[in-house]
């Protein structure tokens, strides 16, 4: 959506593809609404430096540098849609126009209604993208189809990917349950590598009691709050770990690795019953009362789960991919935040390189006008073929998503990514021999064909890498290894072959 704004600032002709309701469907829609940046009180060198360190020095330094400096003219942006923010010591964060609703909605709501109320910004849901069409080694448009699964193409100049990541392959996440890695997939189909996919961000304290929704629990907690056992043990007293305010800020993957292992032994609950009545009333906590639970009398079982992709596509200073035409914005891209993701810095990286992507998109639409070339036949994944399999797609989605927590979680080994490999590729021969026979099984099995994609892909850059480094943890390779492991892994697709190839970078 900040694309698209930027894109009709400089002229351009716009059009939004969603496969959902415009805005309500994203990842920021969940989010507590927080900036992180450069502002009165927080220097831009020092915003540099933490972003670095918590990216353990593989972040690519120039989006980080470039991102320092657009901050300001993000927060000006947000303000212009009457956002209310308010100052934290490193950025701002939004405020709701209620207690109870999530901040996130409060956000993408007003851009939702600045886009619709702009006649050269064309908004079209329920379509569901298979294809970015390409003419010669340019983009020409898109492929896809619509809510009746009619195929339709659209031509443009120029197209700007902002897919999100692949939380949603994971058995525990609090993603939403379509974002599987549909713009990896998309990408890598035009011959675009992958950078870094090794590194998922796992955030610590989700809702994972039955029958409750996912969602992660929104900071700060209460003092008062325990994480316990079943035995009613304290988690973080028993690993030194006393305020889980702090360890979800400095030590998050130390956290989510020790909730990890104890959940190996046993259910852990949060417990929120010492938590004063008057409190409820507040945010956070006053989005807990949303859900038909007793949160204040009764403990409820939480665990890690999948956040954020810190790998993607490759981009330049003008949100360009190495496919001319091509720009790519949010957590889809890869480079800014290295190993680890600074607390804030998704939704400023959506404000930041939305406007820089829309803007040089625009520029490079209006300076290329394209023909209509004839496009190829439509990709064998969707085909409608006689299925070998007795399994159902929805129940392979819950064996990928059993795969990819078992064998590409928050604690990896080599046995287990090599084991992962294996399963995810027979799921993947499973899943090709499946025929879709409504418009919803289409779109699942397209849902289904990037999770498989991307699993593989996170698979194969973790078996690589023989190091832990900021949200990567090989428990068979314990330490960080600046000597051998600074640097950075690109993987490639050969499409004929079925198989990935990596190659390392320098980092920086």
């Amino acid at each position: 959506m900040v694309a698209a704004l930027e894109a009709r600032e400089e002229g351009a002709k716009v059009v939004i593809m969603d496969r959902g309701p415009l805005a309500l469907g994203t990842n920021s829609a969940l989010s507590n609404a927080t900036f992180s940046g450069p502002t009165v009180h927080y220097a831009p060198e020092k915003y540099i430096e933490d972003t670095l360190q918590i990216g353990k020095g593989i972040n690519r330094e120039l989006l980080v540098r470039l991102m320092a400096e657009q901050a300001l003219t993000g927060f000006s942006l947000l303000r212009s849609l009457d956002i209310e923010l308010v100052e934290l010591s490193d950025g701002y964060y939004v405020k709701s126009t209620r207690p109870d609703l999530i901040p996130g909605i409060t956000l993408v709501r007003a851009l939702a209604k600045k886009i619709k109320n702009l006649s050269e910004v064309e908004v079209f849901t329920g379509l569901y993208v298979t294809e970015i069409l390409k003419d010669g080694e340019k983009v020409c448009g898109v492929r896809g189809f619509d809510r009746t699964g009619e195929e339709l193409i659209i031509y443009a100049p120029t197209v700007v990917l902002a897919t999100g990541g692949a939380g949603a392959i994971y058995l525990r996440n609090d993603n939403q349950k379509s974002i599987m890695g549909q713009g990896y997939y998309l990408a890598a189909r035009t011959g675009i590598e992958l950078w870094d996919m090794e590194f998922v961000q796992f955030y610590p304290l989700v809702i994972a009691q039955p029958g409750l929704p996912s969602v992660l629990l929104y900071p700060p907690y209460p003092q008062e709050a325990r994480l316990i056992n079943g035995a009613e043990e304290n988690i973080l007293k028993k690993h030194g770990l006393d305020d889980p305010n702090k360890a979800h800020v400095t030590e998050r993957d130390r956290f989510s690795a020790i909730l990890f292992q104890e959940g190996l032994q046993g259910p852990l609950y949060m417990d929120y019953r010492a938590v004063p009545g008057s409190r409820w009333m507040r945010h956070p906590l006053s989005l807990l009362t949303r859900i038909k639970f007793d949160f204040q009398r009764e403990p409820f079982a939480i665990s890690p789960a999948a956040h954020f992709f810190m790998g993607g596509v490759r981009i330049d200073e003008s949100g360009q991919t190495s496919l001319p035409g091509l720009f790519a914005c949010g957590e889809v891209a890869w480079g800014l935040h290295g190993a680890n993701r600074k607390s804030g810095n998704a939704l400023m990286e959506c404000v930041v390189f939305g406007r820089i992507a829309g803007r040089s998109a625009a520029q490079y639409a209006l300076n290329y006008h394209i023909s209509q070339p004839k496009p190829e036949e439509s990709s064998k994944d969707f085909s409608y073929h006689a299925s070998s399999s007795q399994g159902t797609l929805g129940g392979l989605r819950t064996r990928i998503r059993e795969t990819a927590w078992t064998y590409a979680g928050v604690v990896r080994s080599e046995k287990g990514l090599r084991e992962g490999l294996a399963k995810v590729t027979e799921l993947g021969i499973e899943l090709r021999a499946m025929a879709p026979h409504t418009v919803h099984d289409k779109r699942l099995k397209g849902d289904l064909m990037g999770a498989t994609f991307a699993l593989k892909a996170v698979l194969y850059a973790s078996l690589s890498r023989k190091e832990s480094r900021g949200s990567f943890i090989r428990e068979d390779f314990p330490d960080q290894d600046d000597l051998n492991w600074h640097k950075n892994s690109c993987l490639a697709y050969d499409w004929e072959e079925d198989k990935f190839s990596v190659r390392y970078y320098p980092a920086g």
